[in-house]
C-alpha cells in the first residue's frame, strides 16, 4: 500500500467511526444461564460492544446502621422468558413460585447491573411484566461501579419508571431521558415496594462515536491528502 492509499484509508476510517449504529442485547434467546453460584455473570458481545450483567440484592444487614445492604445474588437467563435474579434469601435454585426467579422486591430489593466495555448512550429497556405491577428504579453512571455493601440510597437518586398497566405483558422503558454517555446501568424493581416483578428481555444502547474532527481539522486532512496524491503522481511521472 503506497502513502496515498494509506492516507485515504485513515481518512475513510475517520468517516466510518463517526457513524455508529444502535446495538440490541437480547436476553430471551441463546443458551440458558443457570444460577450455579451467587456472583455469577452474563457476558455478551454485539457489534464490538461487550455487556456484562451481574445480580445483586439488599439481603445483607449492617448491624451498626440496621440498613439493608446489597450483596451478590444469582443471575438467571431463561430462553424465551428473560433475565431474573435469585437472591440469597430465596437461594440460588429458586423457582417461578411466588415469582422468586424474577427481578422483584418482595422481601428484598433485587438489582441487575449492566456494565459496558466502552461508553454508550442509553436507548430502551424491554421487560416482561410478571403479575399485576412492574415499577422500576434505574440508575446510570460513569467509571467502574459495584453496589456491593451499599444501600439503595447510597447509589444515588433513582429514576422511577412507574408502570400503570395491571396486566402481565411486554413493557418498553424509554431510557433517552438519561442524557449523555454511561459506563453502566442499574435496574431494580421499585425500591421500597413489595409487589413489583419483571423479567428483563432486551436492552438497546448506542456506542459513543469517536469525536468528529472540526472543520479546520478536516481541511488539514484533505490538504494533506492532496499533497500526498501530488507527490505520488510526480514520482510516478519521474
Amino acid at each position: 500500500m503506497n502513502a496515498f492509499n494509506r492516507y485515504a484509508a485513515i481518512l475513510g476510517f475517520a468517516l466510518v467511526s463517526a457513524q455508529v449504529q444502535a446495538v440490541e442485547f437480547s436476553f430471551t434467546s441463546g443458551a440458558a444461564v443457570s444460577p450455579a453460584a451467587f456472583g455469577n455473570t452474563y457476558i455478551a458481545t454485539t457489534g464490538g460492544l461487550t455487556l456484562t450483567a451481574s445480580a445483586w440484592s439488599d439481603t445483607a444487614w449492617s448491624k451498626k446502621a440496621r440498613a439493608n445492604l446489597f450483596e451478590s445474588a444469582a443471575l438467571t437467563v431463561a430462553p424465551g422468558f428473560g433475565m431474573g435474579v435469585c437472591n440469597q434469601d430465596e437461594k440460588r435454585n429458586c423457582t417461578s413460585k411466588n415469582n422468586e426467579d424474577a427481578l422483584g422486591n418482595k422481601g428484598a430489593d433485587d438489582l441487575v447491573l449492566f456494565s459496558f466495555s466502552s461508553k454508550v448512550s442509553l436507548q430502551s429497556l424491554t421487560t416482561y411484566q410478571v403479575g399485576k405491577d412492574a415499577d422500576l428504579s434505574l440508575w446510570a453512571g460513569i467509571g467502574t461501579f459495584s453496589p456491593d455493601g451499599m444501600t439503595s440510597s447510597a447509589i444515588g437518586t433513582a429514576t422511577l419508571y412507574p408502570n400503570t398497566n395491571t396486566v402481565a405483558g411486554i413493557r418498553i422503558v424509554d431510557l433517552s431521558t438519561f442524557n449523555g454517555s454511561y459506563d453502566w446501568l442499574a435496574v431494580a424493581t421499585r425500591i421500597g415496594d413489595k409487589n413489583d416483578f419483571a423479567k428483563l428481555t432486551s436492552l438497546t444502547v448506542t456506542p459513543v462515536a469517536q469525536p468528529v474532527p472540526d472543520a479546520a481539522t478536516w481541511m488539514t486532512m484533505l490538504a494533506g491528502l492532496g499533497l500526498v496524491g501530488f507527490a505520488v503522481k510526480r514520482r510516478t511521472r519521474t
